[in-house]
């Protein structure tokens, strides 16, 4: 009955989008322990002609077992440049229509991804599979979680059901990005109107920076959608709050992580800066992480944040940011073919991150401020993966010779 209702789920899921994966995602969590098990599946679309599916997973995971539609799948242990650490790899060879890995697996969350209220699971927390060098991959996902008496769970996506310690969230994601917070105790604001944005946090009371928080995503999320997202507008976004202060990154799911405890939008230009660049990847988060494309979701995120401090009316704000980032690319390597692996880890925010931005701003100031926000939203409608297609959109909506100016500026 359980694989029926699994099978079932994932019929549900087919869209019409191409080769998008269909995933299945069952947990069980025992936040005493901080530890979970939890048994994925992945089935590839009617329309992805791959005769063979490998799946990577992290070397902590002890896997339990392997089922598969085709051959009986096979692990073994890979290096992987981009973590530059061995992970294990899962390998299945198909050679009928029905393609389907089944892994069933255990582990213990590491100590920055839980704290005495919270346990996160989600983009960077190392605890799904994922195809090698396609993390961030769009899937179509069912999310059951089990906890025990006494806790409850939130995800990026609107709760779909909950019964009886079980709950179920559907979605799209991108594939390590599926997520869930397991807490036992939730506090939430949501916006009056539309789009309904919700701000969710862990503990007993929200405060005035939660407060705070919510009127600043409103503001930011408004300005966005007239600009960026003016032919893909946001409808909803959830920024979960699970205060286990590591870090903050953005989904493609509309949504946002932000553990810092200390995250002040409205005492805090830097915090400001973090919400507006994370809310941006609803947007920027298509480009290949592992190759120089990067820069388009990075950069992008980087001057969209600086023009909504430019919107918001922080001029000398906006300069003055820009001028940092500036200040750090003088001798920097071209972004177009920049490979990260060649170069010491504080280049790669220097190229993908700064001088992107800068480039940006150039662009900006070469079209003009409509013309500039029209592309952005051309190129945001079209969840651009690779800087190919970007300079079409450039010679489509500004002409060869902005095309070139700019294929220029990235190989300089």
């Amino acid at each position: 009955m359980k694989y029926l209702m699994l099978l079932v789920s994932l019929l549900w899921l087919a869209g019409p989008v191409a080769a998008v994966p269909n995933v299945s995602v069952q947990m069980r969590v025992v936040p005493a322990t901080h530890s979970f098990t939890c048994r994925y599946t992945i089935a590839l679309a009617a329309d992805d002609t791959a005769t063979t599916l490998v799946l990577n997973l992290g070397r902590q995971l002890r896997i339990e077992n392997l089922l598969s539609s085709g051959s009986t799948p096979r692990a073994t242990r890979v290096y992987y440049p981009y973590f530059d650490d061995t992970l294990q790899q899962v390998v299945a060879h198909f050679s009928g229509r029905a393609r389907m890995v089944s892994v069933t697996y255990s582990g213990t969350l590491e100590g920055r991804l839980f704290n005495d209220r919270a346990l996160v699971f989600s983009g960077h927390s190392g605890w799904l599979p994922f195809r090698p060098y396609r993390d961030y991959e769009v899937v179509n996902y069912v999310l059951e979680v089990q906890a025990p008496a006494g806790y409850q769970v939130e995800s990026a996506s609107a709760e779909a059901e909950q019964r009886a310690g079980r709950w179920t969230f559907r979605g799209r994601a991108g594939a390590i990005e599926i997520t869930a917070l397991v807490a036992r105790e939730f506090q939430q604001l949501a916006s009056a109107g539309a789009p309904r944005i919700r701000v969710v946090t862990v503990g007993p009371a929200l405060t005035r920076t939660d407060t705070m928080l919510l009127r600043k995503a409103e503001g930011i999320i408004a300005y966005y959608n007239r600009s960026i997202g003016q032919l893909d507008p946001i409808t909803r976004f959830t920024i979960l709050l699970p205060g286990t202060n590591s870090d903050a990154f953005g989904m493609l799911e509309n949504a946002t992580m932000i553990t810092y405890t200390d995250f002040d939008v409205a005492a805090d230009r830097e915090a400001l800066l973090i919400l507006a660049h994370e809310i941006s990847h609803k947007w920027w988060g298509y480009g290949n992480v592992h190759t120089y494309n990067d820069w388009l979701n990075e950069a992008f995120a980087t001057y969209s944040s600086l023009l909504y401090l430019r919107e918001a009316g922080d001029e000398a704000g906006y300069q003055a940011e820009l001028a940092k980032r500036a200040a750090t690319v003088g001798n920097a390597p071209p972004i177009r073919g920049f490979d990260y692996r060649k170069y010491p880890r504080p280049m790669y925010r220097r190229v993908v991150y700064n001088k992107g931005t800068v480039v940006l701003a150039a662009l900006h100031e070469r079209l003009g401020t409509t013309q500039f926000v029209r592309l952005l939203g051309a190129v945001a409608a079209r969840h651009v993966r690779d800087t190919d297609t970007l300079l079409a959109i450039v010679a489509q909506n500004n002409g060869q010779a902005t095309r070139d100016w700019l294929l220029a500026e990235l190989s300089r």
